[in-house]
């Protein structure tokens, strides 16, 4: 409760009359002074010092060792030229003022360290060209060069003695300061220890000879001015090519990412492809030997969309390798006329088929040979001829090769077909670009055309030119390098007898392929024996009374087998086999060196045709 004043109790003094009482309060606590309220000095230094803004853009941020290491591997290997053309330069340099000491007849002894400088500059250009790897030796090379060049211009200026020189010696360092500070030949301590060596010696030559300290205090500061801005602009030039490095680099892993990815799934993906194709070709037989009008278009349908998805899913993958580097062509002769004598045999039943004339002119006269990759040639040319049947409704496609030139060969694919405008020239070698395509029937996800250019690119000295209008059909060129020696090349084809009565041996892991490749074979008429381990095959080879005509295994097993151990029991036990290596998975050149005479390999997902001709080419012999 608020307590009353008491008149009686408290009398104030000089004042008469009756008493009261005053209450005591409780005290006032007084608040301390807030110093802070304005800062001092040291305070906003303090702000200014934790927050390091004169300090955000003069900093390095460098990375883990492994990219650090690759960092500066590239930027010596781009700095090997500059690194020439500044030691040319600082040997003409050094000639010059040879010249200007004879005219003028400057001391033996100026002369002699100029020389001994040009001799120095000579090795030092001379090893680097000459080395197996200049980029180990640009840090050396540089460091040594900078040191002899600075101090051939303090000694000379020492020998002379003569104070009058002193400003223009300083002011000669300063192509050696840009030199420095200006390009990725040294790290950045040694440039700075570097810089400031520099400057102390100048000084101290200078209060040797006497110069004015006047003089001297304007040099040394001019110098000094001069390492400070050469140290900002090194650290610019430094971030500016780590991040430019860095931007690469994030892109090589994110693609080195995206091909590791699709090397993972591919197997699993490459399996169940494998065993439809194999189920539709039991599916394609079983409906020859019981026709059924209803199914056919079921069957026909079903087929090509199976093989449509198997080389889409080959296209895939295979412009991830070519595009990350994975896939290089290796380039050998090959036989033009061959070559289109195959591709014919290939694509004439789909051109009878939609009613279309296809047209093949062989060469008659030299050149027969380009120099080429055979896998990826065809490939390409497969596409092309794909393409031109698959979007002509009526007329007809024609393929021929013709000389353009000394040394290259010309192969057109032309077709009478809806043509393609000309702004889609170039998007039509894009991924999934499929243009105005009308046809019902001309299905297909729009990577063949990109796989043609993303091969075309990869093999030197190839190129590809197309001709096109809407309404007029088109005409793809590809220009292929001319073998060098153009003798005429055996012509040699693949036979065309059956499989009937062949006893065929096949291991495979995969339960699923194993039966579906199986059914497949004893469709075509064939015999099977099948196996999924070494363990199955040692057993079968036991009961088996007559040796295989083939051997068809997969690479990698279970428990850690491979092909090699397939073939070699089989081998031990039949003597030699033909083989068919039948994988999903790449299989290294070191591996493939191990295999056997007669050995083929195809990878999976393999179409029908492609098996039974590989098959009928493996039991031809070698």
């Amino acid at each position: 409760m608020r307590k009353r004043f008491d008149m009686a109790d408290t009398q104030l003094p000089g004042v008469s009359g009756p008493r009261f009482t005053i209450p005591k309060l409780p005290p006032v606590k007084q608040k301390k002074p807030n110093y802070r309220a304005k800062p001092g000095v040291w305070q906003i230094l303090s702000k200014l010092l934790a927050a390091k803004l004169p300090l955000k853009g003069l900093t390095i941020s460098r990375f883990d060792d492994s990219n650090e290491h690759l960092f500066w591997e590239e930027c010596r290997v781009e700095a090997v030229r500059t690194l020439k053309s500044a030691l040319i330069v600082g040997i003409a340099a050094f000639t010059v003022f040879n010249t200007f000491d004879l005219i003028y007849s400057v001391p033996d002894a100026q002369r002699c360290l100029r020389l001994l400088a040009v001799t120095v500059l000579l090795i030092l250009l001379y090893k680097l060209s000459r080395a197996a790897r200049p980029q180990d030796c640009v840090n050396v090379v540089a460091k040594t060069s900078t040191a002899v060049c600075a101090s051939s211009v303090l000694i000379i200026l020492l020998a002379e003695r003569n104070p009058a020189f002193y400003s223009t010696t300083w002011a000669g360092l300063l192509p050696l300061y840009f030199f420095c500070y200006g390009q990725l030949f040294l790290y950045l301590a040694e440039a700075l220890v570097f810089g400031l060596t520099a400057m102390a010696a100048t000084i101290v030559c200078g209060l040797w000879l006497g110069v004015e300290e006047k003089q001297l205090a304007l040099s040394a500061f001019l110098l000094l001015l001069i390492n400070l801005f050469g140290y900002c602009t090194r650290i610019q030039l430094e971030n500016h090519s780590r991040r430019a490095f860095w931007a690469r680099r994030t892109a090589e892993m994110a693609a080195e990412h995206k091909s590791q990815f699709l090397r993972q799934i591919a197997h699993n993906l490459r399996q169940p492809l494998q065993a439809i194709n194999c189920y539709a070709s039991v599916l394609d037989v079983a409906y020859h030997a019981k026709p059924l009008d209803s199914l056919r278009p079921v069957v026909d349908r079903m087929g090509t969309a199976i093989d449509d998805l198997c080389n889409a899913f080959n296209c895939v993958l295979d412009i991830s390798n070519l595009e990350t580097g994975k896939k290089r062509p290796v380039l050998a002769p090959v036989s033009i006329n061959q070559l289109l004598f195959s591709l014919e045999n290939q694509f004439a039943p789909l051109a009878e088929k939609r009613g279309l004339r296809l047209k093949f002119h062989l060469r008659t006269q030299p050149p027969y040979t380009v120099f080429s990759n055979i896998g990826m040639l065809s490939q390409v040319l497969s596409n092309l001829l794909d393409n031109a049947i698959k979007y002509t409704a009526a007329g007809w496609v024609t393929v021929g090769a013709v000389k353009a030139g000394k040394d290259r060969l010309k192969i057109h694919v032309y077709d009478s077909g809806s043509g393609i405008a000309c702004g889609m020239h170039e998007d039509i070698f894009k991924e999934f670009f499929r243009g105005h395509r009308r046809q019902a029937d001309s299905q297909g996800l729009g990577i063949g055309l990109a796989y043609v250019n993303a091969a075309i690119n990869t093999m030197p000295d190839h190129s590809i030119k197309l001709s096109s209008r809407l309404g007029k059909g088109s005409d793809f060129q590809l220009y292929l390098p001319m073998f060098p020696s153009q003798a005429r090349l055996v012509q040699t084809f693949i036979p065309t007898q059956g499989l009937q009565d062949k006893l065929i041996f096949i291991v495979d892991d995969d339960t699923e392929v194993l039966t579906a490749l199986t059914r497949q074979l004893e469709a075509w008429g064939c015999n099977v024996l099948a196996a999924c381990s070494l363990a199955q095959t040692l057993v079968l080879l036991k009961d088996c009374c007559l040796p295989p005509d083939l051997l068809i295994t997969d690479f990698y097993l279970q428990a850690q087998e491979t092909a090699h151990d397939i073939i070699a029991a089989v081998h031990d036990d039949c003597g030699p086999v033909p083989c068919l290596v039948l994988s999903a998975c790449a299989i290294p050149p070191q591996e493939k060196a191990k295999w056997p005479a007669n050995t083929h390999l195809l990878r999976k997902p393999a179409n029908a045709n492609v098996l039974k001709e590989t098959l009928v080419r493996a039991m031809s012999g070698p």
